[in-house]
Protein backbone atom coordinates (compact mmCIF):
# COMPACT_ATOMS: atom_id res chain seq x y z
CA UNK A 1 0.00 0.00 0.00
CA UNK A 2 1.52 3.31 -1.09
CA UNK A 3 1.51 6.29 1.21
CA UNK A 4 0.19 9.52 -0.26
CA UNK A 5 3.73 10.86 -0.55
CA UNK A 6 4.99 7.72 -2.34
CA UNK A 7 2.02 7.71 -4.70
CA UNK A 8 2.46 11.40 -5.52
CA UNK A 9 6.17 10.87 -6.18
CA UNK A 10 5.37 8.11 -8.69
CA UNK A 11 2.68 10.28 -10.26
CA UNK A 12 5.13 13.17 -10.44
CA UNK A 13 7.64 11.00 -12.31
CA UNK A 14 4.96 9.93 -14.78
CA UNK A 15 3.79 13.50 -15.32
CA UNK A 16 7.38 14.63 -15.83
CA UNK A 17 7.84 12.06 -18.61
CA UNK A 18 4.51 12.94 -20.21
CA UNK A 19 5.35 16.64 -20.10
CA UNK A 20 8.82 15.98 -21.50
CA UNK A 21 7.38 14.30 -24.58
CA UNK A 22 4.52 16.76 -25.03
CA UNK A 23 7.09 19.55 -25.03
CA UNK A 24 8.90 17.77 -27.86
CA UNK A 25 5.63 17.45 -29.79
CA UNK A 26 4.49 21.06 -29.49
CA UNK A 27 7.91 22.40 -30.45
CA UNK A 28 7.99 20.27 -33.59
CA UNK A 29 4.32 20.16 -34.60
CA UNK A 30 2.44 22.94 -32.80
CA UNK A 31 -1.14 21.76 -32.16
CA UNK A 32 -1.26 18.09 -31.08
CA UNK A 33 -3.98 15.84 -29.61
CA UNK A 34 -4.04 16.15 -25.83
CA UNK A 35 -4.74 12.73 -24.31
CA UNK A 36 -5.06 12.58 -20.54
CA UNK A 37 -6.48 9.08 -20.19
CA UNK A 38 -5.46 5.72 -21.55
CA UNK A 39 -6.76 4.88 -25.03
CA UNK A 40 -8.87 1.83 -25.79
CA UNK A 41 -9.75 0.30 -29.12
CA UNK A 42 -13.04 1.75 -30.29
CA UNK A 43 -12.88 4.74 -27.98
CA UNK A 44 -12.37 7.17 -30.83
CA UNK A 45 -8.79 8.09 -29.97
CA UNK A 46 -7.93 7.75 -33.67
CA UNK A 47 -10.36 10.55 -34.53
CA UNK A 48 -9.20 13.10 -31.98
CA UNK A 49 -8.65 16.61 -33.33
CA UNK A 50 -5.44 18.48 -32.66
CA UNK A 51 -5.64 20.50 -29.45
CA UNK A 52 -4.51 24.14 -29.73
CA UNK A 53 -0.92 24.51 -28.62
CA UNK A 54 -1.84 27.02 -25.88
CA UNK A 55 -4.13 24.46 -24.21
CA UNK A 56 -1.44 21.78 -24.35
CA UNK A 57 1.10 24.14 -22.81
CA UNK A 58 -1.34 25.06 -20.04
CA UNK A 59 -1.71 21.36 -19.17
CA UNK A 60 2.05 20.86 -19.37
CA UNK A 61 2.63 23.64 -16.86
CA UNK A 62 0.03 22.24 -14.46
CA UNK A 63 1.65 18.81 -14.68
CA UNK A 64 5.20 20.04 -14.24
CA UNK A 65 4.19 22.13 -11.23
CA UNK A 66 2.88 18.94 -9.64
CA UNK A 67 6.19 17.26 -10.46
CA UNK A 68 8.21 20.10 -8.92
CA UNK A 69 6.15 19.86 -5.75
CA UNK A 70 6.44 16.12 -5.26
CA UNK A 71 9.78 15.08 -6.73
CA UNK A 72 12.60 14.97 -4.15
CA UNK A 73 15.13 17.79 -4.15
CA UNK A 74 18.13 15.47 -4.33
CA UNK A 75 20.99 14.84 -6.72
CA UNK A 76 20.19 12.93 -9.90
CA UNK A 77 21.69 9.43 -9.87
CA UNK A 78 19.58 6.51 -11.07
CA UNK A 79 17.49 7.58 -14.07
CA UNK A 80 14.52 8.78 -12.01
CA UNK A 81 13.60 12.44 -12.40
CA UNK A 82 14.20 14.68 -9.42
CA UNK A 83 12.97 18.16 -8.59
CA UNK A 84 15.83 19.79 -10.49
CA UNK A 85 14.89 17.84 -13.62
CA UNK A 86 11.38 19.27 -13.46
CA UNK A 87 12.69 22.80 -12.88
CA UNK A 88 14.78 22.59 -16.05
CA UNK A 89 11.84 21.28 -18.04
CA UNK A 90 9.55 24.05 -16.82
CA UNK A 91 12.18 26.64 -17.72
CA UNK A 92 12.34 25.24 -21.24
CA UNK A 93 8.57 25.35 -21.63
CA UNK A 94 8.40 28.94 -20.37
CA UNK A 95 11.28 30.06 -22.58
CA UNK A 96 9.47 28.72 -25.63
CA UNK A 97 6.75 31.28 -24.83
CA UNK A 98 9.23 34.07 -24.03
CA UNK A 99 8.10 34.18 -20.41
CA UNK A 100 11.49 35.49 -19.33
CA UNK A 101 10.53 36.98 -15.96
CA UNK A 102 8.98 33.67 -14.90
CA UNK A 103 12.11 31.76 -15.94
CA UNK A 104 14.39 34.23 -14.17
CA UNK A 105 12.40 33.77 -10.93
CA UNK A 106 12.13 29.98 -11.16
CA UNK A 107 15.72 29.31 -12.19
CA UNK A 108 17.15 31.94 -9.85
CA UNK A 109 15.27 30.64 -6.83
CA UNK A 110 16.50 27.11 -7.50
CA UNK A 111 20.11 28.02 -8.34
CA UNK A 112 20.52 30.21 -5.26
CA UNK A 113 18.71 27.89 -2.84
CA UNK A 114 21.27 26.60 -0.30
CA UNK A 115 19.66 23.17 -0.68
CA UNK A 116 20.36 23.05 -4.42
CA UNK A 117 22.17 19.69 -4.84
CA UNK A 118 23.68 20.43 -8.28
CA UNK A 119 26.97 21.98 -9.33
CA UNK A 120 29.21 22.28 -12.36
CA UNK A 121 31.44 19.26 -12.87
CA UNK A 122 35.20 19.71 -12.74
CA UNK A 123 35.69 17.61 -15.91
CA UNK A 124 33.73 18.82 -18.94
CA UNK A 125 34.54 15.79 -21.11
CA UNK A 126 33.73 13.41 -18.26
CA UNK A 127 30.09 14.54 -18.26
CA UNK A 128 29.64 12.69 -21.56
CA UNK A 129 32.08 9.81 -21.19
CA UNK A 130 34.03 8.42 -18.29
CA UNK A 131 32.70 10.31 -15.28
CA UNK A 132 28.93 10.10 -15.57
CA UNK A 133 28.13 8.14 -12.42
CA UNK A 134 26.92 10.46 -9.67
CA UNK A 135 28.02 13.44 -11.75
CA UNK A 136 26.98 16.64 -9.92
CA UNK A 137 26.07 18.40 -13.17
CA UNK A 138 23.78 15.86 -14.83
CA UNK A 139 20.16 16.66 -14.01
CA UNK A 140 18.45 14.08 -16.25
CA UNK A 141 19.68 11.49 -18.73
CA UNK A 142 18.80 8.35 -20.63
CA UNK A 143 20.81 5.71 -18.82
CA UNK A 144 22.33 2.59 -20.34
CA UNK A 145 24.25 -0.37 -18.97
CA UNK A 146 25.71 -2.96 -21.32
CA UNK A 147 25.02 -5.72 -22.15
CA UNK A 148 21.34 -5.36 -21.21
CA UNK A 149 20.85 -1.76 -22.37
CA UNK A 150 23.20 -0.31 -24.95
CA UNK A 151 23.42 1.79 -28.11
CA UNK A 152 25.72 2.14 -31.12
CA UNK A 153 26.80 5.75 -30.69
CA UNK A 154 30.53 4.94 -30.73
CA UNK A 155 30.06 3.17 -34.03
CA UNK A 156 27.72 5.66 -35.72
CA UNK A 157 29.53 8.82 -34.59
CA UNK A 158 33.06 7.70 -33.76
CA UNK A 159 33.68 5.27 -36.61
CA UNK A 160 31.13 5.85 -39.38
CA UNK A 161 31.02 9.59 -38.65
CA UNK A 162 27.45 9.77 -39.89
CA UNK A 163 26.99 12.93 -37.77
CA UNK A 164 29.74 15.53 -37.74
CA UNK A 165 30.31 19.21 -36.84
CA UNK A 166 29.62 21.98 -39.33
CA UNK A 167 32.02 24.74 -40.33
CA UNK A 168 29.62 27.12 -38.58
CA UNK A 169 29.91 25.35 -35.23
CA UNK A 170 33.70 25.32 -35.35
CA UNK A 171 33.78 29.02 -36.20
CA UNK A 172 31.61 29.90 -33.20
CA UNK A 173 34.34 29.01 -30.65
CA UNK A 174 36.67 31.64 -29.28
CA UNK A 175 40.40 31.03 -29.85
CA UNK A 176 41.95 28.58 -27.39
CA UNK A 177 38.61 27.43 -25.98
CA UNK A 178 39.48 23.97 -24.59
CA UNK A 179 35.91 22.81 -25.23
CA UNK A 180 36.84 22.56 -28.91
CA UNK A 181 39.12 19.57 -28.30
CA UNK A 182 36.62 18.03 -25.87
CA UNK A 183 33.78 18.34 -28.40
CA UNK A 184 35.34 17.48 -31.76
CA UNK A 185 38.29 15.94 -33.56
CA UNK A 186 40.31 18.14 -35.91
CA UNK A 187 42.99 17.12 -38.37
CA UNK A 188 46.11 16.06 -36.47
CA UNK A 189 44.40 15.30 -33.16
CA UNK A 190 45.22 11.96 -31.49
CA UNK A 191 42.80 9.34 -32.88
CA UNK A 192 42.72 5.57 -32.25
CA UNK A 193 41.28 4.80 -35.70
CA UNK A 194 44.51 5.46 -37.56
CA UNK A 195 47.06 2.66 -37.76
CA UNK A 196 49.85 4.79 -39.25
CA UNK A 197 50.12 8.08 -37.39
CA UNK A 198 47.55 7.60 -34.65
CA UNK A 199 46.13 10.96 -35.66
CA UNK A 200 42.84 12.19 -37.09
CA UNK A 201 43.63 12.11 -40.80
CA UNK A 202 42.59 10.04 -43.79
CA UNK A 203 45.95 8.42 -44.49
CA UNK A 204 45.93 5.36 -42.26
CA UNK A 205 42.23 5.71 -41.41
CA UNK A 206 40.80 2.33 -40.44
CA UNK A 207 37.42 3.63 -39.28
CA UNK A 208 34.23 2.53 -41.04
CA UNK A 209 33.74 5.91 -42.71
CA UNK A 210 35.76 8.58 -44.43
CA UNK A 211 36.66 11.72 -42.54
CA UNK A 212 33.87 14.23 -43.33
CA UNK A 213 34.39 17.06 -45.82
CA UNK A 214 34.52 19.52 -42.92
CA UNK A 215 37.54 17.56 -41.61
CA UNK A 216 35.81 17.50 -38.25
CA UNK A 217 34.20 14.69 -36.25
CA UNK A 218 32.40 14.67 -32.91
CA UNK A 219 34.33 13.54 -29.87
CA UNK A 220 31.76 14.46 -27.23
CA UNK A 221 30.04 11.25 -26.01
CA UNK A 222 32.54 9.05 -27.90
CA UNK A 223 34.83 6.56 -26.17
CA UNK A 224 38.23 7.97 -27.23
CA UNK A 225 39.89 4.57 -26.84
CA UNK A 226 37.60 2.52 -29.10
CA UNK A 227 39.11 1.40 -32.39
CA UNK A 228 36.72 0.77 -35.28
CA UNK A 229 33.66 -0.27 -33.28
CA UNK A 230 31.57 -2.93 -34.96
CA UNK A 231 27.82 -3.46 -34.83
CA UNK A 232 28.28 -5.62 -31.74
CA UNK A 233 29.96 -2.82 -29.78
CA UNK A 234 28.01 -2.34 -26.56
CA UNK A 235 28.25 1.40 -25.99
CA UNK A 236 26.57 2.43 -22.76
CA UNK A 237 27.35 6.11 -22.24
CA UNK A 238 24.36 7.85 -20.71
CA UNK A 239 22.74 10.35 -23.08
CA UNK A 240 22.55 13.58 -21.13
CA UNK A 241 19.28 15.46 -21.63
CA UNK A 242 19.61 18.10 -18.89
CA UNK A 243 22.55 19.54 -17.02
CA UNK A 244 23.29 22.34 -14.63
CA UNK A 245 25.24 24.48 -17.11
CA UNK A 246 22.09 24.71 -19.23
CA UNK A 247 20.07 25.90 -16.23
CA UNK A 248 22.69 28.57 -15.46
CA UNK A 249 22.65 29.79 -19.06
CA UNK A 250 18.84 29.80 -19.20
CA UNK A 251 18.89 31.92 -16.05
CA UNK A 252 21.40 34.36 -17.57
CA UNK A 253 19.32 34.63 -20.74
CA UNK A 254 16.05 35.10 -18.87
CA UNK A 255 17.56 37.78 -16.66
CA UNK A 256 18.91 39.65 -19.66
CA UNK A 257 15.73 39.38 -21.73
CA UNK A 258 13.58 40.49 -18.78
CA UNK A 259 15.63 43.66 -18.31
CA UNK A 260 17.76 42.37 -15.42
CA UNK A 261 20.97 41.80 -17.34
CA UNK A 262 22.92 44.19 -15.11
CA UNK A 263 22.30 42.04 -12.04
CA UNK A 264 25.71 40.62 -10.99
CA UNK A 265 24.10 37.21 -10.37
CA UNK A 266 23.09 36.96 -14.02
CA UNK A 267 26.61 37.67 -15.24
CA UNK A 268 28.04 35.32 -12.62
CA UNK A 269 25.90 32.46 -13.93
CA UNK A 270 27.37 32.79 -17.42
CA UNK A 271 30.92 33.26 -16.18
CA UNK A 272 30.63 30.29 -13.82
CA UNK A 273 30.06 28.14 -16.90
CA UNK A 274 33.02 29.72 -18.72
CA UNK A 275 35.29 29.50 -15.67
CA UNK A 276 34.61 25.90 -14.71
CA UNK A 277 37.81 23.90 -13.95
CA UNK A 278 39.36 22.62 -17.15
CA UNK A 279 37.70 25.29 -19.28
CA UNK A 280 38.81 28.55 -17.62
CA UNK A 281 37.78 30.89 -20.41
CA UNK A 282 38.18 34.63 -19.72
CA UNK A 283 35.24 36.21 -17.93
CA UNK A 284 32.83 38.35 -19.87
CA UNK A 285 32.51 41.86 -18.41
CA UNK A 286 28.83 42.19 -19.34
CA UNK A 287 25.91 40.27 -20.79
CA UNK A 288 24.73 40.76 -24.34
CA UNK A 289 22.29 38.74 -26.38
CA UNK A 290 25.08 37.68 -28.74
CA UNK A 291 27.33 36.53 -25.89
CA UNK A 292 24.58 34.53 -24.21
CA UNK A 293 23.46 32.83 -27.40
CA UNK A 294 26.96 31.95 -28.50
CA UNK A 295 27.84 30.59 -25.07
CA UNK A 296 24.85 28.28 -25.28
CA UNK A 297 25.97 27.17 -28.71
CA UNK A 298 29.51 26.16 -27.75
CA UNK A 299 28.80 24.91 -24.23
CA UNK A 300 25.86 22.73 -25.28
CA UNK A 301 27.14 21.67 -28.72
CA UNK A 302 25.90 18.26 -29.92
CA UNK A 303 23.51 17.89 -27.00
CA UNK A 304 20.30 18.28 -29.02
CA UNK A 305 19.57 21.81 -27.79
CA UNK A 306 20.77 24.15 -30.54
CA UNK A 307 17.80 23.45 -32.84
CA UNK A 308 15.31 24.25 -30.08
CA UNK A 309 17.17 27.48 -29.33
CA UNK A 310 17.14 28.81 -32.89
CA UNK A 311 13.45 27.93 -33.24
CA UNK A 312 12.45 29.79 -30.06
CA UNK A 313 14.69 32.73 -30.99
CA UNK A 314 13.00 32.73 -34.41
CA UNK A 315 16.34 32.80 -36.20
CA UNK A 316 16.20 29.32 -37.75
CA UNK A 317 15.14 30.91 -41.03
CA UNK A 318 18.39 32.89 -41.04
CA UNK A 319 20.73 30.25 -39.59
CA UNK A 320 19.79 27.00 -41.31
CA UNK A 321 20.40 28.23 -44.90
CA UNK A 322 24.00 29.12 -43.93
CA UNK A 323 24.90 25.49 -43.12
CA UNK A 324 26.81 23.61 -45.82
CA UNK A 325 25.93 19.93 -45.88
CA UNK A 326 28.13 18.39 -48.57
CA UNK A 327 31.48 18.96 -50.21
CA UNK A 328 29.88 20.34 -53.39
CA UNK A 329 28.82 23.40 -51.41
CA UNK A 330 25.10 22.77 -51.21
CA UNK A 331 23.36 24.53 -48.33
CA UNK A 332 20.52 23.43 -46.12
CA UNK A 333 17.01 24.76 -46.72
CA UNK A 334 14.56 26.20 -44.23
CA UNK A 335 10.93 25.10 -44.59
CA UNK A 336 9.38 26.62 -41.48
CA UNK A 337 9.52 26.37 -37.70
CA UNK A 338 7.07 23.47 -37.62
CA UNK A 339 7.72 20.01 -39.03
CA UNK A 340 5.27 18.27 -41.37
CA UNK A 341 3.05 15.67 -39.73
CA UNK A 342 4.31 12.27 -40.98
CA UNK A 343 2.39 11.16 -44.05
CA UNK A 344 1.51 7.84 -42.42
CA UNK A 345 -0.42 9.78 -39.77
CA UNK A 346 -2.05 12.11 -42.29
CA UNK A 347 -3.23 9.05 -44.24
CA UNK A 348 -5.17 8.05 -41.12
CA UNK A 349 -6.22 11.50 -39.92
CA UNK A 350 -6.34 13.50 -43.15
CA UNK A 351 -10.05 14.27 -42.89
CA UNK A 352 -9.64 15.33 -39.23
CA UNK A 353 -6.29 17.09 -39.21
CA UNK A 354 -4.87 19.79 -41.45
CA UNK A 355 -1.23 19.43 -42.43
CA UNK A 356 1.21 22.07 -41.19
CA UNK A 357 2.23 24.78 -43.62
CA UNK A 358 3.93 24.83 -46.06
CA UNK A 359 3.22 21.14 -46.66
CA UNK A 360 -0.55 21.61 -46.74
Amino acid sequence: MYSEADFNKLKAEALFIRTFFYNELVVHYGDVPLMLQGAEVGSGYDRMPRTPRAEVVKQMLEDIDFAIKWLPNIAYTDGHAVQGSAVVLKCRILLNDQRYSDVAKLAGDYIHDPNNPFDLADDYAGIFFGKQENNPEIMFSIQFKAPDDFHALDQMVGSRMTIFPSFNLRASYEPNDPRIKMTMYEIGDPWPNNNKSGKFEEDGNKAEGLIPFTQLAFKKYVNPNVEVPKASTLSDQHIVKMRYADLLLMYAEAMFESGQGNDPLALKALNDVRQRPGVNMPVKPQLTREIIRNERRVELAYEGIRYYDIIRWDIAKDVIPTVQYDESGRMRKFDGNLWPIPQSQMDIMGDVWEQNAPWN
